[in-house]
């Protein structure tokens, strides 16, 4: 494609409940918008939430407030933006995510140079720092529902299976080029407004929250659009780890596979079964060292001292887990031991003081 050929307008739907600061500073890191519309929609139904959007679009150029009839969920108001913009490139942004301009141009490059690609989502780094980058979307597919819990009951098999993809990840990430994926999330994600009409439109109104996007993958790549991550385009969100979630992601999840994989739920019970074929962990032998919360990151540091943080995980299989970008193994430092939420993760490190030993840990924030 000509390199002189201009990037197509590019409208960026915020989908806000209760969270205006924050709305505030993602376009803080996005700058000045004068390529399309900033649709701002409000879900908060909340008179002083609706002010304040107000008075962040007043610092736009072109940013509009969209006000929700009530609480719609993240798709329907995404769907709500989508239903108002003509653009042909379409962003769909979290309020807690940043992204600079000269990132979402870089992203837009690579959709624009591939027609086949449907949507295209940037390396995510969870904190500002770019100290940890998140793993791609994790695939929501019977195969996958199945390998989890049967990794449970092989500790070497579950240990090469995370080893492996969190290599690939670090690989892939320092790539550089963008590489095909079969499911993007929604959290930063530009699609091409064809490609979406094409797969039936945005999301699927029967999602409140979660699994929209992995539904929208599955529709995207039947219709014959592509799927990608760019590694030189970058973002950053904040991953928090809310228990309070679960519930709504269960019911998004009964929604997502009776639609899509019928027979593997009403096979499994509508999913519960699954649970049958774990096998509990005893976690003094799946990992190699179980550390209580004691001291803070000060006592966290001393019981680990010369040992290297490559990735973490809220889950004990460590997978998904976000890595150390390839080549920068270390310690936590003050500001990302204040970003994890306070509960158990696993980890993986190395000793380089005994050839870069891999080990396993289980630690309490």
């Amino acid at each position: 494609m000509a390199q002189s050929e201009p990037t197509p307008a590019i409208d960026i739907a915020i989908v806000n409940y209760r969270g205006a600061d924050d709305v505030a500073v993602a376009l803080q890191a996005l700058g000045a918008w004068t390529r399309g519309t900033v649709w701002l929609v409000d879900n908060s139904e909340d008179a002083a939430q609706a002010a304040a959007l107000q008075a962040i679009a007043a610092g736009q150029p072109d940013a509009r407030v969209l006000a929700a009839p009530g609480n719609l969920g993240f798709g329907r108001g995404c769907n709500l933006a989508f239903a108002q913009s003509t653009a042909p490139f379409f962003l769909l942004l979290n309020p807690d995510a940043r992204m600079a301009q000269a990132d979402l141009l870089t992203l837009a490059r690579a959709l624009q140079d591939d027609p086949a690609l449907g949507g295209v989502s940037p390396a995510i780094y969870w904190n500002d720092a770019r100290s940890f980058v998140m793993p791609p979307a994790e695939p929501q597919t019977p195969r996958a529902s199945l390998a989890q819990p049967l990794l449970t009951r092989s500790r070497p098999r579950a240990r090469r299976q995370a080893e492996r993809q969190i290599a690939e990840t670090q690989r892939r990430m320092a790539g550089g080029r963008p590489f095909a994926v079969d499911f993007v999330a929604g959290a930063v994600l530009l699609l091409r407004r064809s490609a979406v009409e094409a797969a039936g439109g945005l999301f699927d109104p029967d999602y409140f929250m979660f699994f929209e996007d992995a539904d929208l993958s599955l529709r995207l790549c039947a219709a014959g659009h592509g799927l990608a991550m760019v590694p030189a385009a970058a973002a950053v969100h904040e991953y928090r780890h809310k228990p309070f979630k679960a519930g709504l992601m269960d019911t998004a999840q009964q929604i997502y596979f009776r639609k899509h994989f019928p027979r593997f739920l009403r096979w499994t019970g509508r999913l519960r079964w699954l649970g049958l074929l774990a096998k509990p962990l005893t976690l003094v032998r799946w990992f190699d060292a179980v550390l209580p919360a004691d001291g803070g990151l000060a006592g966290f540091a001393a019981r680990t001292e010369g040992l290297e943080i490559v990735a973490v995980s809220p889950s004990p299989l460590l997978w998904p887990a976000m890595c150390r970008p390839a080549g920068q193994a270390r310690g936590f430092d003050a500001d990302e031991w204040a970003l994890l939420e306070p509960g158990w993760y696993a980890a993986l490190v190395r000793d380089r003081r005994y050839g870069d030993v891999p080990r396993w840990l289980y630690f309490e924030r």
